[in-house]
């Protein structure tokens, strides 16, 4: 599936570059949101406890990279591929009220973003929709962070940093392969803002063998992303 995905990108590249009239280039930069599904699942399958919590969380990272865009004939429709360096992620979060134990995971993922997208100009050309898959490559497999407190905490289940290099055994990142929407604004021809949101087909964590009774179950990344980008080739045009 994700040969046929990333030569139908290939072709779509080529085809697109013979006819492109217009075509930009830059970089961008800017913050995002991200959460991974079913975390608390995969740690927590059964109810094991009586007055407890599992929660997952959001994280807040950032994101940066160059862009290359172009416009068919009709200036109607466009592609735009980019490579990003991306944080994303997500956290859960447990307590057991009854014996005062409380602890943090923070899947603190880093990724190569490749992205390509088919762009629509609904109103004019600075105004732009668009979609089209991505695939993220986790470079930070094992960035996994553990933190421990309250009361209940024993002496017994070892220092943080020794669950933690435990939990980085067990729990391990994966590539990403999902979908992009995109909507973005050109201003005066330089800067272009641009809104994001990802959702990966594929699985962001992978559960190995463990004796911690965790499952391996689907779960999802999905990520809001907010950037800024400066249009090179129009400091180009303009010096």
């Amino acid at each position: 599936m994700n040969r046929i995905v990333l030569c139908g990108l290939l072709l779509i590249g080529f085809s697109t570059t013979i006819r492109a009239q217009e075509y930009d280039f830059g970089f961008k930069a800017g913050v995002n949101y991200s959460k991974i599904s079913n975390l608390s699942t995969i740690i927590l399958s059964e109810p094991y406890f009586i007055n407890y919590s599992i929660a997952e969380t959001g994280r807040t990272g950032w994101h940066l990279g160059i862009y290359y865009d172009y416009n068919l004939e009709d200036k109607r429709l466009g592609f735009q591929s980019e490579i990003m360096y991306a944080r994303h992620g997500g956290n859960v979060e447990f307590s057991n009220y009854e014996r005062d134990f409380h602890y943090k995971m923070e899947f603190a993922y880093q990724y190569v973003n490749l992205v390509g997208l088919a762009k629509w100009f609904p109103f004019e050309k600075s105004v732009a929709l668009g979609a089209g898959p991505f695939l993220g490559i986790n470079v930070a497999t094992r960035n996994l962070k553990y933190t421990s407190w309250g009361e209940g905490k024993e002496e017994a289940f070892g220092t943080d940093l020794q669950q933690q290099q435990q939990l980085r055994n067990v729990l391990r990142g994966k590539n990403n392969f999902g979908l992009a929407v995109d909507a973005s604004w050109l201003i005066k021809s330089a800067v272009k803002v641009n809104g994001r949101f990802y959702w990966s087909a594929t699985s962001a964590v992978e559960t190995q063998a463990n004796s911690y009774n965790f499952i391996a179950t689907k779960n999802n990344n999905t990520v809001f992303e907010f950037s800024v980008g400066f249009n090179m080739s129009s400091f180009f045009e303009t010096n």
